[in-house]
């Protein structure tokens, strides 16, 4: 018997049928997927948090790549370098405006505050 009649036509589009996808198997047995491209943000990241060598009163210390900058700016901004200096300001700046913010705690002096203050804690008697 003729492999080819077995088969049916075979070419452009038509592969062998023994060689066919069963009803139900992936095309995509082991689940590899593309690796999805980093966006900006993750490769300033990624840049930023990679360790350098800086040389600071004599002593090698490896320090992320911002850390690195910041000194350097803070160390030229000392030296007298104004440009440094302003750079060095709007980094900080950059960075309260960012920062989450912190919880502010206010106490209202009222009967329940004033009785809370005046039980005694109940960690320090144990002993």
């Amino acid at each position: 018997m003729n492999p080819q009649q077995d088969d049916g036509d075979v070419g452009y589009g038509r592969p062998p049928k023994k060689t066919r996808w069963k009803k139900g198997q992936s095309g995509n047995p082991r689940r590899r997927y593309p690796a999805r491209s980093k966006s900006t943000v993750e490769l300033i990241d990624k840049f930023f948090l990679r360790p350098v060598e800086v040389t600071l009163d004599g002593e090698t210390e490896h320090v992320p790549t911002l850390e690195a900058i910041v000194i350097q700016l803070w160390l030229k901004g000392v030296s007298g370098n104004q440009r440094a200096l302003r750079v060095l300001l709007k980094y900080q700046e950059f960075a309260r405006q960012n920062s989450e913010p912190r919880p502010e705690v206010t106490f209202v002096d009222s009967d329940y505050t004033r009785a809370l203050a005046a039980v005694p804690s109940q960690a320090g008697n144990e002993q």
